[in-house]
This record gives structure tokens, C-alpha cells and sequence, in this order.
């Protein structure tokens, strides 16, 4: 770790180095390296929220990610996340009281906890990523991830909790979830070519402190596809509606047609409460306001018309 200060300008620089350890015993194809260095970079860059969480008062300006060190057997990447702090009560650049100065000063002085936090979310986010992943492949539960600082939270250097496991998922829950699969397939990339391998996340000693092993990162897919929701609906004003069937006495069954713009195939359609069927049967084209229902198609990869709702005739 090491830190930088220049408190005069409101801000402090902190480094935080840590590896990430691939053990596979084949070489991996640049491709999945570089997928793997884009998924670090952008994993990294979401962990400056648990470190404002765990410093309150504290602003991380910016951050950005460097590799001091990438090493190819079994594959080795050292990792250098840079950022800038300040006080969140000051604008950045303007000048610190003495109280604000001490407030960042103490954070530096805990470089063992920012390590633990940047470290800790890191695997937590990753681990999260794997769960979103696993789950769109198959419907069976994943194995737990063997990231104990989403059940334990996230503690400083002494061992005392700085972050609770509800603090800690409730940022996790906020995060983007299909980047955080995404990026956590590609951060698994350099495994697939070996099914024994695991990943840990080491710290500047090169102490173990998040271990991925081999039966779980084996079910993290190859490729993902975030989930598309089963069903959707679309509210559309002043629609053309023409009416192939219809039934005088009910508003859910024996209505049917098309809306010409969006679809040619016939759906059935539903009348709204507010419409009397006895008022609207014979008629075969209206202008109206409806809902269109759409189930996704797997095959066809896209939502298709399954029923309408007329809502309102215009």
C-alpha cells in the first residue's frame, strides 16, 4: 500500500496492490486474459462504493486501475488500484479545515483496512456475479461461494467489523446486475481450459484472502445472456383495432383480432370494464388506446403478441 498526500488540494492519493491468482496449469489464449484484465478493471472500479460506506464523510474522486505485473504458467496478475479522496463536504480543490485534513489522514494511516475493503468487495462482487451467472444457466441452486465476507462482513485490520453483511448486500444489490455477471464470467475466462483450476485474491505478501475453488468456478458459464423476462406489456395510444370476433355478453372470452402496425396474426383481446360489449360487437375496425400482453420466444429469441387489452375506444 501506499498513499500519496496532498491535503492542501483536498484530496489523498491511496494505492492498494493485491494479486489475482489464476492456478490453472495451462496457458491461457490472450483473448481470455484481456477479457479477464477488462472484468478486473471494471469490478475494481465499483468497489470505491464500499469504501465510502466504510468511511463516512469520505469521497472517493476517482479511480483507476493499473497491472504492475502479469505472469503466465499458472497466470499471475498483480494489480494497483488507485484513488483519490477527499472530504465529502468540500468541493474537490477547495482547501481543508484542520478537522477535515485529520479525517483523511486517518484513513491513510489504515492502509490494512483499505486493503481488507478493496480485497473483501472485490470478491463479493465477483462472487455475486457468479451467483447471477450460474442461476441463467440452470435452474438449480449454485454452490455457496466460499466468500466469507458477505455472510461475516467486512472487517479492518484488528479484526473488528467495519462494514456489516447488511451494509455489504444492500451495496451489492445496487450494483448493475447484468455487469456484474458479465464481468464475472469473463473474470473466470482463464480457467475454462483447465477444470482443476481456482482463483484467489492475494494481498501485497501474497497471503491468500479470497479463494474461488475449482468446483465453483467450474459451474460459472462460458458466455453470458442476461435473462429475458417471460412476459411484458405495452400501453399504445390511439391504435387502429380490427375486430375478427366478438361476443355481445363477455369483455374476456370471444374477442379476437389484429392491430395491423405492430402485428398481422390473430390474438385475443380483452375489453376493459369500462367498455360494453353490447356497444362494441359488430363493429370490425375501431381507433383505441390498449395494452399489448408478449410472451419472449426462446427459439426465436424475441416477444411475440399473445393477447390485448382494449383499454379505452378514441
Amino acid at each position: 500500500m501506499q498513499a500519496t498526500i496532498t491535503l492542501d488540494a483536498n484530496e489523498v492519493i491511496m494505492e492498494t496492490e493485491f494479486t489475482v491468482y489464476y492456478s490453472t496449469k495451462n496457458i491461457v489464449p490472450i483473448p481470455k486474459i484481456i477479457d479477464a484484465l477488462k472484468s478486473i478493471e471494471s469490478i475494481l472500479h465499483k468497489t470505491p462504493k464500499f469504501v465510502e460506506a466504510a468511511y463516512p464523510g469520505i469521497k472517493v474522486y476517482d479511480s483507476q486501475v493499473f497491472i504492475n505485473h502479469l505472469e503466465s504458467g499458472s497466470l499471475d496478475i498483480k494489480v494497483i488500484l488507485r484513488q483519490v479522496l477527499g472530504d465529502a463536504k468540500y468541493e474537490r480543490g477547495e482547501k481543508l479545515v484542520d478537522d477535515a485534513k485529520q479525517l483523511i489522514k486517518d484513513v491513510v494511516s489504515d492502509s490494512k483496512t483499505m486493503n481488507n475493503i478493496v480485497i473483501f468487495s472485490m470478491g463479493a462482487i465477483v462472487a455475486t456475479g457468479f451467483n447471477y451467472a450460474i442461476a441463467t444457466k440452470n435452474s438449480s441452486q449454485p454452490t455457496p461461494a466460499p466468500v466469507t465476507i458477505i455472510n461475516n462482513g467486512i472487517m479492518n485490520g484488528s479484526g473488528t467489523m467495519i462494514l456489516s453483511p447488511e451494509e455489504t448486500q444492500n451495496i451489492l444489490e445496487k450494483l448493475p446486475q447484468k455487469q456484474v455477471a458479465k464481468d464475472a464470467v469473463n473474470f473466470a475466462k482463464p480457467t475454462k481450459d483447465d477444470p482443476s483450476s481456482s482463483i484467489d485474491l492475494q494481498d501485497d505478501s501474497h497471503i491468500k484472502q479470497v479463494s474461488f475453488d475449482s468446483k465453483y468456478v467450474n459451474q460459472v458459464p462460458e458466455h453470458y445472456e442476461p435473462p429475458e423476462q417471460e412476459q411484458k406489456e405495452e400501453l399504445l395510444k390511439n391504435q387502429d383495432v380490427y375486430i375478427y370476433a366478438s361476443d355481445r355478453d363477455k369483455t374476456n372470452s370471444g374477442w379476437a383480432g389484429i392491430v395491423p402496425e405492430l402485428f398481422e396474426a390473430r390474438v385475443n383481446f380483452d375489453l376493459a370494464d369500462t367498455i360494453n360489449p353490447d356497444k362494441l360487437h359488430g363493429k370490425r375496425k375501431i381507433k383505441a388506446n390498449i395494452l399489448v400482453h408478449s410472451k419472449f420466444n426462446k427459439t426465436k429469441r424475441s416477444y411475440i403478441p399473445s393477447k390485448v387489452t382494449i383499454l379505452e375506444i378514441v
